[in-house]
């Protein structure tokens, strides 16, 4: 018999990107370190996350099915849509180090002018990596997914209209992780294993 309580549905989340080599919280109910910068509002589209495998198998003789199923290659992707415009996303978005950004403050004297930040886009040889973290949030359980180490690995079109923010789509790709530590790690909450 099934049970609805297993049924999940995000019905929030929250995005935090810091530093890679960052301490992840022990727990999904932790609050996040100071390393960990709130990304923002994100759509209703809400998280998707995918995982890829490439396989190798091996035949032997005499046989009609594969002997060996091996996984050559795992990848985990994590697409998300964000509505706030900040030096981070923008960042991701166009592949641009913080550090090669430059803000020219405002001038409140006459002729006032605002403050802007400028930036040209980013080569193919300046990455930008982050530690991410991720919260779903349903009805008061909580899936925390910790990214050690990741990319931006596809973008959607920006568009710039009336009709909605001009918002970033980016699909994260989990990296192998600083130190040989677990590339991704989940923690969800009011999941019992199995007894023996």
């Amino acid at each position: 018999m099934g049970d609805s309580e297993n049924i999940i549905v995000g019905t929030a989340g929250k995005a935090y990107a810091a530093p890679v080599g960052s301490t992840f919280p022990l727990g999904p109910e932790l609050a996040w370190g100071t390393d960990f910068v709130d990304m923002g509002f994100i759509t209703p589209d809400g998280l998707e996350e995918a995982m890829a495998e490439e396989r190798t198998q091996l035949d032997a003789w005499g046989e009609d099915a594969p002997v060996v199923d091996l996984a050559k290659k795992r990848t985990q992707t994590f697409k998300l849509t964000f509505r706030e415009t900040t030096a981070q996303l923008l960042a991701l978005y166009y592949q641009v180090q913080m550090s090669k950004m430059t803000s020219t403050p405002a001038v409140t004297e006459s002729p006032a002018k605002k403050q802007f930040i400028s930036f040209g886009s980013g080569s193919t040889q300046d990455t930008v990596e982050i530690a991410l973290g991720l919260d779903v949030i349903y009805g008061g359980k909580r899936h925390r997914i910790m990214i050690a180490r990741c990319g931006v690995s596809d973008r959607g079109a920006r568009k710039h209209s009336a009709e909605d923010s001009s918002n970033y789509e980016l699909t994260f790709t989990a990296l192998s992780a600083p130190g040989g530590a677990q590339s991704v790690q989940h923690m969800i909450t009011d999941v019992a294993l199995p007894e023996d």
